[in-house]
């Protein structure tokens, strides 16, 4: 709205890719609400608790609100824009944080977890579709993966918020929700949605803010493109029955499949359920983690664009399965066998700490990035929508039955899990993912219609590497 009035020249796309990962912020603090109030419910200072399948239920909620809210988001943003339809579902975000603060009734509270839930399942797509469509194909990575760091950043937040009372809490997380609405109003709608209504003068126009200058060849490229996916209607059919995309769908599934079963995600809502006690308190172990996670997503970001999205997803997976199997072995020995662990209580802290930094440098921020890049203009944010709710129902089925799984099974449980998907995910990575970095998003179209196959892409990158040596 108020973007004329401002400008940052050519870092203009880095404030408005910084600004829109900003949202997934306040996706970690709803996530993460829960580690850090429950423990005020149990200990009483909340004045009130809730058995253990109210809390299931408070916990998984919001992953359930992400599952509805996809598919109406996929209509809307193109409609109104990507920007606006996120501003609209902040305010959602304010009204729940207001509810879970001032009652107290288990009714209220649920409906609240599940409003906030529909800002998240919008921010899940809207961030990394405006990304993509902002930013340089050189930064384009390093920019979404900057997603993974704000999550977790908010999860830090609520950490650092949660020596404050119950309702104190509460309320301060409404604060990043605000600062999101009122900074959204100086960044410009996307190109390409401008692209798509035929605003050809706004499109410039909002290109020349992101760039800082107006570059004619870059904008025919992208105009031609947008010109040339919007042939086809873009309909959900068009998903499952054009085969190149059906090939990206598919990739994009098994992706999101995989980082909705890390433990990452369990641990932001459990840990301080699931960490003992042992250099630290449960309590601080969360806060630990939720430090070393922002790091661990800083390092995704700045490795992102260096090396190639196939290796890092390969190391990730390897460095999952090896720290995560040592969490597995400590917990099942803890639980089925008489050895005595006193002596290594930290084994699950420090288990926790190696075996997630692998996790989100690879399985977790990569998805985001491919989301945001394989897919089509004219089935961009449906195709996203649908895997939004893939992922989301998955994280919800997770939540909810976390103390049913951990009575069931155990609590290595929630170690094998992510063991089990690290090594399915190699086996796609090794045999069925062709490499992204460093292309523009016709290019990667063109590679999955097979207007350029994926061999000559790959000497096309190594060209553009041996001139830039010698430039």
């Amino acid at each position: 709205m108020f973007e004329k009035c401002v400008s940052f020249g050519k870092h203009g796309q880095w404030f408005a890719a910084l600004t829109m990962t900003f949202a997934v912020l306040i996706s970690g603090n709803i996530v993460s609400w829960p580690s850090a109030a429950f423990p005020k419910m149990e200990d009483g200072s909340a004045g009130f608790d809730f058995t253990e399948t109210e809390k299931s239920l408070l916990a998984s909620l919001p992953f359930l609100g992400a599952v509805v809210s996809p598919i109406p988001c996929s209509y809307i943003m193109n409609i109104v824009g990507r920007k606006n339809t996120l501003n609209i579902t902040v305010l959602l975000v304010i009204l729940a944080w207001i509810i879970i603060a001032f009652t107290s009734n288990i009714y209220l509270l649920l409906f609240a977890r599940f409003i906030s839930g529909l800002y998240c399942g919008s921010e899940y797509i809207i961030v990394s579709i405006y990304v993509a469509e902002a930013v340089a194909p050189n930064i384009r990575g390093r920019l979404i993966s900057v997603t993974g760091m704000t999550f977790y950043a908010g999860a830090l937040y609520v950490s650092f918020i949660s020596y404050a009372s119950y309702q104190t809490m509460t309320l301060l997380c409404i604060i990043p929700a605000l600062l999101l609405f009122i900074v959204f109003l100086f960044v410009p709608e996307s190109p390409y949605y401008y692209l798509m209504h035929g605003k050809k003068k706004e499109a410039e126009n909002a290109l020349k803010w992101l760039r800082g200058y107006f570059d004619p060849e870059e904008f025919n490229r992208i105009e031609e493109g947008v010109v040339e996916q919007l042939k086809n209607e873009g309909t959900f059919k068009e998903i499952f029955v054009v085969e190149p995309n059906l090939k990206a769908f598919v990739i994009i599934e098994f992706y999101k499949f995989f980082s909705s079963c890390t433990a990452v995600l369990i641990l932001f809502s459990y840990c301080t359920q699931l960490i003992p006690d042992s250099w630290v308190s449960a309590q601080d172990s969360y806060i630990l983690l939720c430090v070393l996670w922002v790091i661990a997503a800083l390092f995704s970001s700045s490795i992102m664009d260096k090396y190639p999205r196939r290796m890092i997803l390969v190391v990730s997976c390897v460095g999952t399965f090896i720290f995560y199997g040592v969490a597995g072995v400590w917990y099942y020995l803890k639980e089925f066998s008489d050895v005595d662990l006193s002596g290594v209580s930290w084994v699950p802290l420090l288990s926790a700490i190696f075996g997630s930094f692998f996790e989100i440098i690879g399985i977790v921020n990569v998805p985001n990035v491919l989301k945001g890049e394989m897919f089509p203009i004219n089935i961009k944010t449906k195709a996203c929508a649908l895997s939004c709710m893939t992922a989301c129902g998955l994280e919800t089925i997770n939540a909810l039955f976390f103390y049913d799984l951990n009575r069931w099974i155990g609590q290595y449980i929630n170690f094998l899990k992510p063991m089990l998907t690290a090594c399915l995910c190699m086996y796609i990575t090794i045999f069925h993912l062709f490499e992204t970095k460093g292309l523009d998003l016709e290019t990667i179209q063109n590679i999955l219609t097979g207007k350029i196959p994926k061999k000559q892409s790959r000497s096309k990158k190594k060209i553009e590497r041996v001139e830039n040596a010698f430039s």
